[in-house]
């Protein structure tokens, strides 16, 4: 999602022009991406109000908002909850990111603490939780957490990674989230979560968000088992770093498609997050899902 970090290359730059695109959805006020099939983009910040408007010409209806984390990389300057509630009500969809700390062997600056690694995940899904309700994202609204590129090899790094995101999962659900995870196919990152997948004792993301720049939609890869993520609990980001223009207004963006469903069991039950009861409850929801 950095997509300078996460693999140093940049594609070549196009200007899309074209006509109209879908059609506009009904306003929508659910958990967010929720149950969506299609495409989205990210970009660094969130853009105008008007620029929002303008891309209702695009084939895109979802979007990537970065909503924190000690490494986020842009001001947010539009990032508001009545933008929040003026897009939902265009029928934007949205991926929350979460750009927290990294991993120790990675070249961040601000990286986790192999010795304190569970305790910093639960401490960025706090956070994170609390900007999510700030912003009014509804319970079981997907939050990403954004793990740049790190090299595979070491053991100490990779197990401080998976012991942040197993307790960072952990949290958001305790919090009435669900949780998601963002890495390169090219990452030791991808590599640790397939292993741990089933491993005991491991919590595994709700959501995998991977990149692969190879312009193909899909969610399957030959470095995912097929057993893994599924059904649509997955999305892809094909493409990084390029322009597109619609609707006269040119946005710097990476295109990702989403094939992500909610789980049955979410789709009307009403969660307060952070209410201490509740924590308990979803808590229990959670390992029984699993």
């Amino acid at each position: 999602m950095l997509t300078a970090a996460v693999a140093g290359v940049l594609l070549a730059t196009t200007a899309v022009t074209g006509a109209a695109g879908p059609a506009r959805a009904a306003g929508y006020s659910g958990p967010h991406p929720g149950t969506f099939t299609g495409l989205g983009f990210d970009t660094c910040a969130a853009p105008s109000d008007a620029a929002m408007t303008a891309w209702l010409k695009s084939p895109y209806r979802a979007l990537g908002i970065y909503i924190g984390g000690v490494n986020r990389g842009c001001r947010q300057a539009n990032l508001t909850r009545d933008w929040v509630a003026s897009q939902q009500a265009r029928g934007w969809r949205f991926f929350p990111l979460y750009v927290g700390l990294q991993a120790p062997c990675s070249s961040y600056s601000r990286r986790i603490d192999p010795a304190q690694a569970g305790a910093q995940g639960r401490a960025a899904a706090d956070d994170a939780a609390t900007r999510a309700g700030e912003l009014g994202l509804a319970a079981h609204s997907t939050i990403i957490l954004d793990m740049e590129r790190y090299p595979a090899g070491n053991a100490v790094c990779s197990t401080a990674v998976l012991e942040f995101s197993s307790a960072w999962t952990t949290r958001l659900h305790e919090h009435g989230y669900l949780s998601g995870l963002y890495t390169d196919v090219a990452s030791a990152g991808l590599a640790d979560h397939v292993a741990a997948y089933s491993r005991p004792g491991h919590v595994r993301p709700d959501l995998l968000d991977f990149a692969n720049w190879d312009g193909v939609r899909t969610t399957t890869d030959p470095k995912i088992p097929s057993s893994h993520w599924v059904p649509k609990r997955r999305m892809k980001q094909y493409q990084g770093d390029h322009h597109e223009t619609w609707g006269g207004v040119k946005i710097n963006i990476d295109s990702n498609y989403l094939d992500v469903e909610l789980p049955v069991r979410h789709r009307t039950a009403r969660v307060t997050p952070g209410r201490p009861w509740v924590r308990v409850l979803w808590s229990q929801v959670a390992r029984a899902i699993r």
